[in-house]
């Protein structure tokens, strides 16, 4: 016997539904507990909707019950929330059956053991796409989640227990108790073979793929780099290492070292060690949840339930954000001006001037991330060199600095009597604030002394980082923009001249480099092209898409914009098209907030979508629209404007069905009313091109 529910996904955002805004804001955060009917024998999770199985059942957290079997041993939910997929095993016989989590009682697919294979271990791919089954054979079969259809497979050396995907779908993971073997997806080879001097207990990965770290029963932790499959970090005594997890930040790795606890190591200052000690003991499953304000949990079993407890007492990953801000900046600074003339940019714009606005820009981020810390910290007179005449100022938050102080002057200075004035700051390679320029005046015989660090080598974890690029790349890439925008300038001037278009509508187009790492370990140089248009509101009903219209021929502002982008393809930037070469596209479908009043036809022009992964604002998620069911949501007007332009480029520009060719598809649904919500965009990511 059998009952499936539909799922009932409890967000952490709707923790507080009885509450204003106002009140939501002024809440503190606090633990969340969530009982369970049964022991779990294992869980999985759809972001911070969860679900576990005991024995023979499958339930979700309300504890639904939504399958009953023989006896489940695996477990896993499909990335876009789609679907949920399991291994029943009867005697010596294992099945994976799959179900939606969208339809009540609704079967997608039955893989069982047969004379080729007995499906031992299951993940989905990270994209949504792909269900992935190890099976008996040795071999790793693929299976397309649209109707779970297996479409390819591929030996690998021996069986394996389990299988895990990295979150960039470069690696798949096929373990066993003693040893690793490390997938390539992309030549679909064994890369390399990791044994382990203990029984496998856990494996997990940063949420950017760089790192990965492995638990094993001695109570050792690896943690390794994902460029080599070397070990960066080791760690001894971590308990009983039941399980691990990264932080989405990825500066802190979570591991559950005992019964009742979790410990955080913060991987970039190892003398940060944080812990977190349940209530309830049976702890061996933990993850990361955030809500709907983007605080983070962590998430915990106990013996009867799960916990959200959260984590705001960790710091925050301030290199990451430091970058991250300053890449954006130096885009800017990259970019001609307006009325630049070539010889002036290239004055302005070279190597010496470059590295100089990093440091700038370096300074003035931290300096603003600090917030001013030394009006907080507890100042200090430390150790006095008299060879060299230096004098230690120690502070409780931040590491010491020294000052070129003569003995004649040390008489009567105390730290209390210190001013310190046009402070600058920096962050160290622990991820720690530093000052980098102080002026520090003794108040009471107004001498000055200054510190200044500002030629430290501060850009050193940016210049090892896989996101620096050498500038000559990225003043090609700038200039063959200027290629782009002359493009453009003609194709809008002839729109213009045959009143197809306004001079309201603004096209964009933006080139970049972007150094990577592929799935081989080897360095590579990616090439993204970004293309995407705004049209004034008062002029949106003419130049783009009218209410509840979606095909690309009833945009004149998406028609100008393609226009652009096939010449661009087909002659400056052709090079880049060669035959066989990777590029993956990007392509975002936008709609604003206008209510429907009635169903929508659709003529199925670009076919039917049934749980389709697409991601919507930053989260993986489905999204179905066919021609019987029609348009009633402004979803569905956003993902189908985004197959427009799929359509477009596949009937438009043949160099690109000649690459190795992959789509994405965005939605962005706007709260606001109006037509200058309706666009698209597209960007274009050229893999290894250089």
């Amino acid at each position: 016997m059998k009952k499936t529910t539909l799922a009932i996904v409890c967000l952490l955002g709707c923790t507080a539904l009885s509450l204003s805004a106002q009140e939501a804001e002024k809440k503190q955060l606090h633990e969340i507990k969530v009982k369970f009917d049964k022991v779990p024998d294992g869980l999985a999770n759809y972001y911070s909707g969860y679900y576990y199985y005991n024995g023979k059942e499958i339930y979700n957290m309300r504890n639904y019950l939504m399958y009953t079997g023989n006896r489940i041993n695996a477990l896993t939910i499909n990335p876009s929330g789609s679907s949920y997929a399991f291994i029943d095993s009867k005697k010596d016989k294992n099945t994976v059956d799959v179900f939606s989590l969208i339809t009540k009682d609704q079967q997608l697919g039955k893989i069982t053991t047969n004379k080729l294979f007995k499906p031992l271990a299951i993940c989905y791919s990270p994209n949504a796409k792909f269900l992935y089954v190890m099976g008996s054979d040795s071999k790793i079969h693929i299976f397309e989640t649209r109707k779970t259809r297996e479409v390819k497979s591929f030996a690998i050396n021996e069986p394996a227990t389990r299988l895990d995907a990295s979150p960039n779908g470069f690696f798949l993971i096929a373990s066993t108790k003693d040893k690793l073997q490390i997938i390539n997806l992309e030549n679909e080879t064994v890369r390399t073979t990791l044994p382990l001097k203990a029984d496998f207990k856990d494996v997990a990965f940063s949420s950017n793929s760089k790192q990965m770290a492995v638990l094993t029963a001695d109570g050792t932790c690896d943690v390794y780099d994902t460029k080599t499959f070397t070990v960066s970090k080791h760690f001894d005594a971590m308990g009983i290492a039941e399980r691990c997890f990264f932080h989405p930040e990825n500066k802190y790795l979570a591991i559950v070292t005992g019964d009742q606890r979790v410990a955080f190591i913060n991987l970039l200052n190892e003398d940060d060690r944080q812990y977190v000690d349940a209530k309830e003991g049976g702890i061996k499953y933990i993850n990361f949840s955030k809500n709907v304000k983007n605080d983070i949990y962590l998430v915990h079993n106990y013996t009867s339930g799960i916990v959200f407890t959260p984590v705001g007492f960790l710091s925050p990953n301030r290199q990451e954000k430091l970058k991250n801000e300053l890449n954006s900046r130096m885009d800017e600074w990259m970019k001609r001006m307006e009325g630049e003339s070539l010889d002036d940019y290239n004055a302005r714009v070279n190597e010496e001037s470059r590295l100089k606005q990093m440091r700038l820009f370096e300074s003035q981020i931290a300096t603003n991330m600090a917030d001013n810390l030394l009006t907080t910290s507890d100042v200090k007179l430390g150790n006095y060199n008299s060879d060299m005449n230096m004098l230690t100022l120690e502070f409780n938050n931040m590491p010491s600095i020294y000052l070129t102080v003569p003995v004649s002057e040390l008489e009567g200075m105390d730290a209390g009597s210190l001013e310190f004035t046009n402070t600058q700051y920096g962050l160290n390679d622990k991820d720690e604030f530093e000052l980098v320029y102080t002026e520090v005046i003794n108040k009471k015989t107004g001498k000055k002394y200054v510190f200044d660090n500002t030629e430290r080598k501060s850009l050193a974890f940016l210049e090892s980082d896989d996101n620096f690029v050498p500038f000559e790349q990225l003043q090609g890439a700038k200039m063959e923009e200027l290629k782009l925008e002359e493009i453009k300038n003609k194709i809008m001037k002839n729109a213009q001249e045959q009143n197809i278009i306004s001079d309201h509508t603004k096209i964009d187009v933006h080139t970049k480099v972007a150094n990577a790492t592929d799935a081989s370990g080897k360095n590579i140089f990616n090439y993204d092209v970004d293309v995407s248009y705004t049209v004034d509101e008062e002029y949106s009903a003419k130049d783009d898409f009218a209410p509840g219209r979606f095909k690309v021929e009833e945009s004149n502002a998406a028609q100008a914009m393609l226009a652009i982008v096939k010449k661009a393809l087909e002659e400056d930037f052709a090079k880049y098209t060669a035959e066989g070469k990777q590029v993956k596209i990007q392509i975002t479908g936008m709609a604003d907030a206008l209510p429907f009043s009635r169903t929508v036809a659709y003529d199925g022009c670009y076919g039917d979508f049934e749980q389709e992964p697409v991601h919507k604002n930053g989260e993986l998620s489905n999204i179905t629209v066919t021609k019987s069911t029609g348009i009633g949501e402004n979803d569905q007007l956003a993902y189908l404007r985004a197959m427009g332009v799929k359509d477009y480029i596949e009937k438009n520009i043949p160099a690109l069905q000649k690459m190795k060719t992959s789509y994405d598809t965005y939605i962005e649904v706007s709260e606001n009313k109006g037509g200058e919500y309706r666009r698209i965009g597209v960007k274009f990511t050229f893999i290894d091109v250089f």
